[in-house]
């Protein structure tokens, strides 16, 4: 393998990148939000997308990731300014010989949001087939953060093992579950917002996305469920 050199082995670590891999899993809006909140705090990104991501996004937000100029579309698409693109770098699923990839370019972590079963199965069985899964492997096996938003439901022995696997591994993982104890949860991008605030959290990044439990409203003001039709 043919690595080209790495250049961030000096900057401090609130510099360093996050590694956000995307599948094919759906709720690829989970992993566009993740890449929009990252680059508001001005974290680095690098973006790998699996190749039945790419449909799934397309189907889901009606977003066609293709051509050469990845990072200046994805910018546009999340609507942040033309300065973020110097933040973002997307790679291909199949570049094994990418930065990711070696354990000697330093990162934050990884996030892998959505997390579809396929992917969970190749990391849980140390299979670095593809980008998305060689880096998951480096991440592990240099004892850096990966956290894990696995979607599919309902969940199988074989899912519930590999799961149980790469927890056992230290993998953090972060089902996107519906929450209601606030008002900030009670609407599509609250209940987004509770799951990408918990990743947040993991990862060691301030956020606002919504308010913490003790810095809420009294009792009294105590919100309603969501209300169903």
């Amino acid at each position: 393998m043919n690595l080209t050199p790495h250049s961030n082995q000096n900057l401090p670590v609130q510099d360093l990148p996050v590694v956000v891999g995307i599948t094919g899993a759906s709720g690829s809006i989970l992993g566009f939000r993740m890449i929009e909140v990252l680059l508001q705090q001005n974290c680095p990104v690098e973006l790998v997308m699996t190749e039945k991501s790419l449909q799934v996004i397309f189907e889901e937000l009606n977003f066609k990731v293709s051509g050469q100029e990845k990072s200046e579309r994805i910018i546009q698409h999340l609507g942040l300014p033309s300065e973020k693109t110097g933040l973002l770098k997307v790679f291909g699923n199949h570049e094994l010989d990418a930065a990711p990839s070696s354990g000697t370019h330093l990162t934050r972590g990884m996030v892998i949001t959505p997390c579809s079963m396929g992917t969970l199965g190749r990391i849980a069985a140390g299979i670095g087939d593809n980008l998305v899964s060689r880096a998951a492997d480096v991440t592990l096996k240099e004892h850096r953060k990966l956290i894990i938003v696995p979607r599919e439901s309902p969940l199988n022995q074989i899912h519930l093992k590999n799961l149980l696997t790469l927890s056992q591994c230290g993998v953090c993982i972060i089902p996107p579950v519906l929450t209601f104890y606030l008002k900030d949860f009670q609407s599509m991008d609250g209940q987004i917002n509770y799951t990408l605030g918990k990743v947040m959290d993991q990862l060691g990044l301030a956020h606002d996305l919504y308010t913490r439990w003790g810095n809420h409203t009294s009792s009294n003001n105590t919100p309603e469920l969501v209300k169903t039709p």
